[in-house]
């Protein structure tokens, strides 16, 4: 609220400095008369004017216009009222033109401005010596001080004005670091300036209508190098992200990767990536760009293939570009969820061995934010981040498939090992307990002798099948090796641990096996028994090992020893 107030104290201050500008130089330069000529040369200057903001020039990684390279020649014809009033007509039609947002606190700050910069100017051009309107007449040597008066003061204002808003709204921003690019800027401007002042004075006014046309090429010509220039930095971009994305080796890590980087690539107001799961629908593996909020409704979107302009990417493999005049560019199933801007929306397919792996999508609030380049530059990374996805979730595959007990389908010893004392740490971070079962089929070696090994294999399957019904979502089930198993159960105290252990012991006891015993064809069931050990962390051990070795001790000492088909908690 109190950036708000200084944001509108500041705007009443340029709109104050603006119209007491224009009234003064209303007052002291009269308005110009009209003939014939006069508006064929007005209307020129005004499309070129309106011509160098719906094609501004980037430099130094920002757009600049070269407005001030026609609106010096309109000033010394036309006066700064006129100038100040074609200024702000051709930024509106500049604007609508290039299909940006209409945002009312900045069209009143730019109004403003452009009252300001040509009017305060004029009052130093007068100052200088600068005559109106019989500066025909002068000399151009005697009219140069005045011009570089009225360029400097141009400037200076200009610079004034976004000194306000920068220490208004970021103060901490480092405004200054971008001057040397508006310097350049104004170099190129005063020349282009000077340069129609110059024929002017040699061939009279009519000069203004044939350098017209070299002032529109040269225009084009700025255009063509600011879109090779920024081709080449995108290019760049990409290079250097793919490089980042090829260290990635989880999918996680990629996404975060691929979010972060997108937004030095185009300029967006959010992007999205959405992957299939297992049921074929379009969910999202990352966001960015929207609120805390927003991002939140997110993640509870599901879209069918086809659906808005995402779900058609995925669903034809092609990447599609709408800048938001013929349809509505934020998907209907998004945005029936969370309120996600964008008038203009690129959504690019990620296709590697024709497997479509996701659709990464970038949004804008502007229309015709995104060119046909831009698709490309988002279709060119989209390759490289299908690669890096593709060999993230192979990798991750692979080491699922070496985490997984192949007979059960349970987790094995390797992972068991590799994550308990991951959760002891967790637990230790979150002030929390982790408890561990750690249990043994009684007399399992004599169904492996009386019934088979193959029996014994359908046991151990059933029963892992069983223990994983019975425990919560959050347990670990790892087969510890042979006929034993245990069961990590996260923040749980000693009581909870041993209701989930008496729970599996009933679970098992009460739980028909069906099994072919050798040199039988047909089906048998049998029971079997389960003895368990349980031990908490961190009343019952002070490590990892500790927790292991007690709950193993427990099941042997107070189950196994003591009858077996029961539940033993560690006593020291």
């Amino acid at each position: 609220m109190v950036v708000k107030k200084r944001y509108w104290a500041s705007v009443i201050g340029v709109w104050s400095l603006a119209i007491i500008s224009l009234i003064s130089s209303a007052l002291i330069f009269p308005f110009p008369a009209f003939t014939h000529f006069m508006w064929l040369l007005f209307s020129v200057l005004f499309l070129l004017l309106t011509l160098t903001y719906i094609s501004p020039v980037l430099l130094g990684g920002q757009m600049i216009s070269l407005s001030l390279g026609v609106e010096i020649p309109m000033f010394l014809l036309f006066g700064p009222v006129v100038t100040a009033m074609s200024l702000i007509v051709a930024w509106v039609i500049g604007e609508l033109i290039r299909g940006k947002t209409w945002d009312v606190e900045r069209t009143i700050k730019n109004i403003g401005m452009f009252m300001l910069m040509p009017t305060f100017a004029s009052l130093g051009y007068g100052l200088a010596g600068g005559d109106f309107p019989d500066r025909i007449s002068t000399s151009m040597l005697a009219l140069l001080l005045p011009i570089v008066v009225f360029a400097v003061l141009h400037f200076i204002s200009n610079y004034f004005v976004n000194f306000l808003h920068v220490a208004v709204e970021a103060p901490e921003d480092p405004w200054f670091l971008e001057i040397k690019w508006d310097l350049g800027s104004f170099a190129v401007e005063f020349s282009l300036a000077l340069l129609f002042v110059f024929f002017e004075k040699i061939y009279g006014l009519q000069a203004i209508l044939y350098l017209s046309i070299p002032f529109i090429v040269l225009l084009y010509i700025f255009r063509l190098y600011s879109n090779l220039v920024l081709a080449n930095r995108q290019l760049t971009l990409i290079s250097d992200l793919t490089m980042d994305l090829s260290s990635e080796l989880r999918e996680d890590q990629v996404v975060t990767v691929l979010l972060d980087g997108l937004a030095k690539i185009v300029r967006m107001t959010s992007c999205y990536l959405f992957c299939p799961d297992a049921e074929g629908m379009l969910i999202p593996c990352g966001v960015r760009g929207l609120s805390s909020e927003t991002e939140e409704m997110m993640r509870k979107v599901r879209l069918q293939p086809g659906d808005g302009v995402t779900g058609t990417a995925f669903l034809h493999g092609q990447s599609l570009l709408d800048s938001g005049r013929r349809r509505v560019t934020v998907d209907r199933q998004i945005h029936g969820v969370a309120p996600v801007p964008g008038r203009s929306i690129v959504a690019v397919p990620l296709i590697y061995q024709d497997e479509t792996l996701g659709v990464l999508t970038v949004t804008h609030t502007d229309y015709h934010a995104y060119s046909h380049r831009d698709q490309e530059m988002v279709q060119i990374l989209a390759s490289q981040v299908a690669i890096s996805l593709w060999n993230a979730r192979r990798l991750a595959r692979t080491e699922e498939q070496s985490y997984i007990d192949q007979l059960t389908g349970v987790y094995n010893y390797r992972y068991f090992d590799s994550v308990i004392e991951r959760m002891r740490h967790d637990a230790d971070r979150l002030h929390a307990s982790l408890g561990l079962l750690v249990m043994d089929l009684d007399h399992f070696k004599q169904i492996n002798d009386r019934y088979g090994h193959l029996a014994g294999n359908e046991v151990l399957k059933s029963v892992a099948n069983q223990i994983r019904q019975l425990v919560r979502y959050e347990d670990v089930v790892c087969r510890y090796g042979g006929e034993e198993f245990t069961v990590i159960l996260p923040n749980v105290t000693l009581e909870v641990a041993l209701a989930i252990a008496e729970r599996l012991r009933e679970g098992i006891e009460h739980h028909q096996v069906m099994i072919t015993p050798i040199g039988k064809t047909s089906f048998m069931p049998i029971y079997i028994t389960m003895s368990i050990g349980v031990a908490v962390y961190p009343e019952m051990a002070n490590s990892s090992v500790d927790l292991l070795r007690n709950a193993d001790r427990a099941m042997y000492v107070g189950s196994k020893q003591r009858g077996r088909n029961r539940v033993a908690a560690y006593e020291k």
